[in-house]
């Protein structure tokens, strides 16, 4: 790991995008894209109900950070950076094996643009070369194909399939992909 890449949150760019830190004020958008049963569809976890849910998850997102246990980035777009579209990083970081674990959502009314693609692009990137992880993974619902599909285009690897290896209302199985820095 490179110490400096935590000294301040990192503010990323793509084409469209910038990627930044989720803060106070993102707690409305971050409602409405947590609240949405489409968004949550796959997540394992109820929707928000209450908006002290979005600033508890902004709490965590910079509690992470600061343990260096987790980064999340907001997404804007270009131009807009107040304006929360979604979400991407890490959930957790094993830095004994350079190893971290992906999440992400999108509003659905911007799901097959390949913004999150492009997203998840930058965010590799920064992670290989700044945070010098060997591996992210990425943990899906065999049933997330637009999820698979994002997975694939960055050119993650299917390891394994899990049969009814978590519980929420319910058995699901789950999808391990990974992308190993080479």
């Amino acid at each position: 790991m490179k110490n400096n890449a935590w000294s301040k949150f990192p503010r990323l760019e793509s084409q469209r995008m910038i990627l930044r830190e989720i803060v106070k004020e993102d707690a409305a958008a971050l409602f409405m894209l947590y609240s949405n049963p489409e968004v949550m569809k796959f997540r394992g976890a109820d929707s928000f109900t209450v908006m002290n849910q979005a600033l508890d998850l902004i709490q965590k997102f910079n509690s992470d950070f600061t343990t260096q246990g987790g980064i999340r980035w907001g997404l804007t777009f270009l131009g807009k950076e107040n304006e929360l579209i979604g979400t991407a990083g890490f959930n957790s970081i094993d830095w004994r094996h350079q190893r971290g674990v992906i999440g992400y959502e999108i509003q659905p009314s911007l799901w097959n643009q390949g913004l999150m693609t492009e997203a998840l692009k930058v965010i590799s990137a920064f992670a290989f070369h700044e945070l010098n992880l060997h591996t992210i993974e990425a943990n899906i619902a065999p049933a997330n194909i637009a999820s698979e599909k994002v997975l694939s285009k960055l050119g993650f690897i299917k390891e394994a399939h899990f049969r009814e290896n978590w519980y929420y209302k319910g058995w699901w199985d789950s999808v391990i992909y990974s992308l190993h820095n080479r």
